[in-house]
Order: structure tokens, then C-alpha cells, then sequence
């Protein structure tokens, strides 16, 4: 199938596709980081194409001109890039996924193409809402994370408008993770900050689910950045990825579940 696709897309796409420079043409392998999503709701598809670089103290220079395009084995749909954020690819509004279905992300810049592979699995519904206030401080809580057996992310969007900035709106954001592994350094990573909000708070959540594939990339990405530096450090390594060589990162197809909750 995979052959079949690539074929359809080449023959789809060859009409629009323009030639266009790549910025570093010698640049070492991975030569393009991918950050893709693919979900069951509207405001939640995009695809984001960047360069990599040496530093992690760098900002990473978006990639702009790329051919993006997302299939699901029977339609294509070429993605366009937004004016506002150069270098992100976006479906149009019409564009969903489904749950129990496979879908294909091709990318193509210059005489390079890319592909990679996903399956989206349902998400279980998020769990009633719950939290602790803190002692030392009344009037000041702390969330109760959503923890659930299948593997998930949680988003968390905090709003609330402080009594002395009437007309200013905080916004602050936080994520819970549930892995079906258990990693000694998950249990002993150091110390973190945890969200605190006021009582006027409204809090959307909005809950992600994840593939075995994707699970494994969240993951390592956790073992490099938040579970590091604790008492049982794993020595660095690569990401795991579904895309081709060449390049990293993960393309993603997530069924979600979001509410609100108004939080007095």
C-alpha cells in the first residue's frame, strides 16, 4: 500500500509542484525536523517543517515552499502554508480523521521526499475535574492530573483575569502524560513547577490520544527533557520516528476530547 501511495502522490502532485531551493543543500542528515498532527476535530491538523540545528539554544528557521500533503488511502488533500506562520501547513476546515483508519503524510522540497505513517486510536473521556487548594496560600489552587490506563496526553489551558488587571486575560498552559511503561527515572525525575491558578479560573482540557508509535516518541522525548537529570538519567539518544530518512520528528493521528470547566 505504502508503494501505491507514494506512486498516486507523485502522479497527483507533479502538476502543482514547483521547484524550489533547499536552503542548506549540504547539510548533514536529519535535514528536516517535522512536527505533525492529524486529529477527529476541526483547528487541530497542521504540519510544521523546520531545519535542524547544532544548538539548542537556536531558533529553529521554519521551511517555507514545501509540498505538504495528507491522504487517507482513497483522497489526498494538499496542505497550504499559512501566511501567519511561514514554514506551517494547514488542511482545509473540511479536513478530519477518523478513528481505526491509516493515514500518510508526504512532504516533498526540492529533489527531497519524505513520508511517514499513522493510525488513530478513540481516546478515553476525560475523568471529572478535580484539584487541592494550597494550604499556605487560600484562595490558590493546584490541578489533580486526569490520570487514565490508556495511553494520553492532557492539555490544560488555564484563563484567568487578575483582580488588579481587569482588562488583561492570564493564560498559562500544563501537561499530563499517561505512559503504559514504567521508567525508574519517570518515578525519580527532579523536582518540577506545577500550575497554580485563583479561583476565577476557566480550565479546557483537552485530551490526546496515543498510538503504541507515538507513545514511544513521547516517551523519549520525556526521558531527554523532563525526566532529565533525575537520580536514574538514560544516556541520549535518537527519537523514535515514523518518518523516512532523512528526517525526524513524529507525525501524529490523535482522536480528541476537550471540555471546559468554570472554575468558581
Amino acid at each position: 500500500m505504502k508503494k501505491i501511495f507514494i506512486i498516486l502522490l507523485l502522479f497527483v502532485l507533479a502538476s502543482c509542484e514547483e521547484v524550489v531551493e533547499w536552503p542548506i543543500e549540504n547539510y548533514v542528515t536529519p535535514r528536516l525536523v517535522v512536527e505533525g498532527m492529524l486529529t477527529n476535530r476541526q483547528g487541530f491538523n497542521y504540519v510544521t517543517l523546520t531545519l535542524p540545528v547544532t544548538d539548542p539554544n537556536l531558533e529553529p528557521q521554519p521551511l517555507s515552499g514545501a509540498t505538504v500533503a495528507i491522504t487517507d488511502g482513497e483522497n489526498i488533500t494538499v496542505l497550504t502554508e499559512s501566511l501567519e506562520k511561514p514554514g506551517t501547513y494547514i488542511p482545509g476546515p473540511e479536513v478530519t480523521g477518523v478513528v481505526y483508519k491509516s493515514y500518510g503524510l508526504y512532504i516533498s522540497i526540492s529533489q527531497y521526499a519524505f513520508t511517514a505513517y499513522a493510525y488513530m486510536i478513540p481516546v478515553t473521556p476525560l475523568k471529572e475535574f478535580t484539584y487541592y487548594q494550597l494550604e499556605k496560600h487560600p484562595g490558590y489552587y493546584v490541578i489533580s492530573p486526569d490520570k487514565s490506563g490508556q495511553p494520553s496526553y492532557t492539555e490544560y489551558k488555564v484563563e484567568w483575569i487578575n483582580s488588579s488587571e481587569p482588562s488583561t486575560i492570564h493564560t498559562s498552559l500544563f501537561y499530563t502524560f499517561t505512559i503504559s511503561t514504567i521508567d525508574v527515572n519517570q518515578f525519580f525525575k527532579p523536582a518540577s513547577e506545577y500550575l497554580v491558578f485563583p479561583g476565577n479560573a476557566r480550565i479546557i482540557r483537552t485530551k490526546y490520544s496515543l498510538s503504541p508509535g507515538h507513545e514511544k516518541f513521547i516517551r523519549g522525548l520525556l526521558s531527554e527533557t523532563e525526566w532529565n537529570g533525575g537520580w536514574f538519567d538514560l544516556l541520549p539518544g535518537n527519537l523514535h520516528t515514523n518518518l523516512s530518512t532523512g528526517a525526524v520528528g513524529y507525525f501524529a493521528a490523535c482522536s480528541v476530547v476537550r471540555d471546559t470547566v468554570y472554575f468558581e
